[in-house]
């Protein structure tokens, strides 16, 4: 099960509601907000008291994280797998696919705005777009929000997850799903890319993050990335949800890199904190041409200006999008590091960590004053 319940003692009114938090005067005044803008309070965890029903993700072997829910909205299995979405108290509504948290209403903007836009808003005309996965309709959704694009096609297995998230996640895709631009197939995204004969100018790979020598990770391979190669025009791009990705968990991002760049000649890795997500997330970029240093925060910014206008994100900026592609020292380190790529039929068994040796680090003398 992926939620449970906690036994104690309710501390609600007879309605069954929490009861409302006593309201506090605040010593100062509110400033006013724009337009688009208002102000709510968090729920106070004393009205709530310790009556809960938890979501518990196992991150890995070592850890699991525990997240509170207001109600859940859909429990169930799919035929290929389980669907959990829910209301959680810090994240808002989120949906949970076989265990693992997928997306969250109160981040889910950062995470679909930088999978989908630093490509969209580099590729001089986007015409066609290809997605695999995305079932939410939020990558469509921002993908639709280019009037260059005439064709957006969404591959995704399971047509019961999207009819959910199109029912219970309506701000996710913004009614994407009906836009006439938007075409729906339901199947298997590596057969879809190996059979299919249309061209693209940008391909999205949004799909569920498991290098666990499963289904899904025939989307990861050489293999794959090669089909997709041969259905881009000149100037296409790919990118790629590309997994966890910190200097403390690396392996899967960089071996998934290192697969990247055994097809394409430019391939670059981004990232952004997700708080749902619990750290920071990773992204890959690749094409024949596509550099990131070559291109200014204020380009970008003029980009979405022209393409986008000034109000559709709610996150990117040229400034943001650029810092995103900027690494520190060790990460810089270990994605120069050779090893393992992604294959077809070869299990990927991660390489051990890299640690410094230890050593007494002297600290530089001060000078004489």
């Amino acid at each position: 099960m992926m939620a449970e319940h906690k036994p104690s003692t309710p501390q609600s009114p007879g309605n069954g509601s929490p009861a409302a938090p006593p309201l506090r005067e605040r010593p100062y005044e509110l400033p006013p907000l724009p337009p688009n803008r208002c102000y709510e309070e968090l729920p106070d965890p004393e009205s709530i008291g310790e009556t809960e029903v938890v979501f518990v993700e196992q991150t890995d072997p070592f850890e699991e994280y525990s997240f509170r829910l207001q109600r859940i909205v859909h429990q169930g299995k799919t035929p290929f797998q389980d669907v959990l979405i829910a209301d959680t108290l810090n994240h808002g509504r989120a949906l949970v696919l076989d265990g693992a948290m997928q997306s969250a209403e109160d981040d889910e903007e950062i995470y679909h705005e930088m999978l989908v836009q630093p490509a969209m808003l580099r590729h001089p005309d986007p015409r066609d777009v290809i997605i695999i996965g995305g079932g939410e309709g939020a990558t469509l959704r921002e993908t639709l929000a280019h009037r260059s694009v005439r064709t957006a096609t969404m591959v995704d297995l399971d047509e019961e997850v999207v009819d959910l998230c199109r029912e219970h996640l309506k701000p996710w895709h913004c009614g994407a799903f009906d836009d006439h631009r938007a075409r729906l197939v339901y199947a298997d995204g590596r057969e879809f890319i190996e059979n299919d004969d249309r061209l693209y100018d940008v391909a999205i790979i949004d799909v569920v993050d498991m290098l666990d020598n499963g289904p899904a990770q025939k989307l990861y391979t050489r293999q794959f990335y090669e089909h997709l190669r041969r259905r881009l025009r000149p100037n296409g791009l790919v990118v790629v949800q590309a997994l966890e990705f910190s200097f403390v968990d690396d392996k899967p991002h960089v071996a998934l890199s290192r697969t990247l760049r055994s097809v394409f000649p430019e391939v670059y890795s981004y990232r952004v904190h997700v708080p749902s997500f619990l750290g920071a997330w990773g992204y890959l970029i690749a094409s024949d041409w596509f550099r990131p240093h070559e291109t200014s925060g204020a380009d970008i910014d003029r980009a979405i200006q022209m393409k986008l206008g000034g109000d559709w994100l709610s996150h990117l900026t040229g400034d943001f999008a650029k810092s995103c592609f900027t690494h520190c020292r060790e990460t810089s380190f270990l994605l120069a590091q050779p090893g393992p790529i992604l294959e077809d039929g070869v299990d990927f068994i991660p390489p051990p960590y890299i640690d410094d040796v230890d050593q007494i680090v002297e600290l530089p003398s001060l000078p004489d004053r």
